[in-house]
């Protein structure tokens, strides 16, 4: 009788085992069969084309740039609002921060063209998410920095133009697409180019009390030869606002005029 139990319980043992076995081994090409699956997900992955960043490549946590336009961003966005005043403030007030915090990158030309790389690349997903209004901000602060750049780090313009940041903040598609594909490094906003190409491109008329509410056709507009830098719908607007430009004219027809004045004396010592 014990040599039979022990037959019985032997083979119960081996029977197990044998299951245990074939358990182990079903597992084992499930197992296989779900890393077979899992590679080919991350080949197909893989072989997508990534997301386009238009010529933007990424700053490394903690970099400089990346501090500065933390700083840049908060302080831009702590100040903002709906009305195109409190936001070109709000830009201003963003631009005097990093000015203070950061002024290693300010002067710093590669560095700033690494931080308008950036925006260019932002404002550019925003045209082709159709967010014209956020690219428009966002061109309007390319512009504030290239204004800035020419200006103060390479010297070659006598100071900003204001007229262009509200011109920025109000621009038409074809102006607003035109600005960031001629800036990009890639084909992103051909299509959308294409599509907007046919709107006239419209300027700001320098006369607060415009007939026309003041949006004109860019091509018709005449501009302050004193200053160079008011635009107008007509001579009539021009007139209109000398009250209220005179003494404008005055400080960036002086500034201009002593920034020619350098310009030749550098000229001169360079020979």
């Amino acid at each position: 009788a014990k040599g039979k139990a022990r037959k019985a319980a032997k083979a119960k043992k081996e029977e197990e085992e044998e299951d245990s076995s074939a358990a182990a081994a079903q597992q084992r090409e499930q197992e296989g069969a779900l890393e077979a699956q899992l590679q080919m997900q991350r080949l197909l992955i893989d072989s997508l084309p990534s997301p386009c960043q238009h010529g933007f490549d990424p700053f490394p946590e903690g970099d400089v740039c990346d501090r500065f336009l933390r700083l840049f961003l908060e302080t831009c966005n702590a100040g903002s609002g709906n009305k195109v005043r409190n936001r070109i403030e709000a830009i201003l007030d963003a631009m005097d921060a990093v000015e203070d915090e950061y002024p290693e990158v300010i002067y710093d030309s590669s560095k700033m063209k690494r931080i308008l790389s950036y925006f260019l690349s932002v404002g550019t997903d925003h045209i082709l998410d159709g967010d014209d209004d956020a690219a428009r901000i966002t061109a309007a602060v390319i512009v504030m920095w290239e204004e800035c750049i020419a200006s103060n780090v390479n010297k070659t313009k006598a100071g900003v133009q204001l007229q262009k940041l509200m011109e920025m903040v109000n621009a038409d598609d074809h102006t607003l697409v035109s600005f960031f594909r001629k800036r990009i490094t890639c084909s992103c906003l051909d299509k959308k180019y294409k599509e907007v190409k046919s709107i006239k491109k419209m300027g700001l008329c320098n006369n607060k009390k415009c007939p026309l509410g003041g949006k004109v056709e860019r091509s018709k507009m005449v501009y302050c030869t004193r200053c160079s830098v008011a635009y107008y719908c007509s001579r009539d607007c021009q007139e209109a606002a000398w009250s209220d430009h005179r003494e404008v004219c005055k400080k960036r027809a002086e500034q201009n005029a002593k920034f020619e004045q350098e310009m030749r004396i550098r000229d001169q010592n360079s020979m």
